[in-house]
């Protein structure tokens, strides 16, 4: 009888320890964005870019004292306006697109998708979003001339399935209507 006892104690203590454990686990979890835009030494890309339909933030990773991105509140509103349209589903992606900077000027030259997120119109939007972009050049010199930028794009559905129905509908119809 003593054994069952001590059998019971030892699971209850048990369980007790990966509850308390569970909690601690859960409160120091961080978000994906945040990890994706934590400070990473050994990052390729010089910006990376976390952008939901509620948040747009840019970390940078490298050249902190030759290339600055210029803020633009205005353009990132925008940008997180445009992909709250796309908030159908649950989804996250990532993507890398190159930029080359004129090396005179620092002004965009090429901006190419380099790693695509498999959605067509996010990595339109993406590609869109680096075109408004402008830097500055603490040093005066345009360096680096060419790097990648790399986007974490989080899609969250926020709407039921019957809204979504009935939004699609609403777009068919006016499309036959303007036809």
């Amino acid at each position: 009888m003593k054994k069952i006892e001590v059998q019971k104690i030892f699971t209850l203590l048990f369980i007790a320890v990966l509850s308390c454990s569970g909690v601690q686990k859960e409160d120091k979890k961080a978000s994906p964005g945040q990890l994706f835009l934590a400070k990473d030494p050994e990052a390729k890309e010089v910006f990376r870019v976390f952008l939901s339909s509620d948040e747009y933030i840019v970390s940078q990773m490298r050249y902190e004292k030759t290339i600055m991105r210029v803020d633009d509140p205005g353009g990132d509103k925008f940008i997180t306006d445009e992909l709250s349209k796309y908030d159908k589903i649950n989804e996250t992606r990532e993507g890398v697109i190159k930029v080359w900077l004129y090396p005179d000027t620092g002004k965009l030259m090429k901006v190419r998708p380099l790693h695509l997120t498999y959605l067509v119109e996010i990595d339109n939007l993406i590609v869109e979003d680096i075109q408004r972009w402008s830097f500055t050049f603490p040093k005066r010199v345009v360096a680096p001339a060419h790097f990648e930028i790399k986007y974490m794009v989080m899609l969250r559905k926020k709407q039921s399935d019957r809204e979504i129905m009935r939004e699609v509908r609403d777009q068919i119809r006016e499309k036959k209507v303007t036809r």
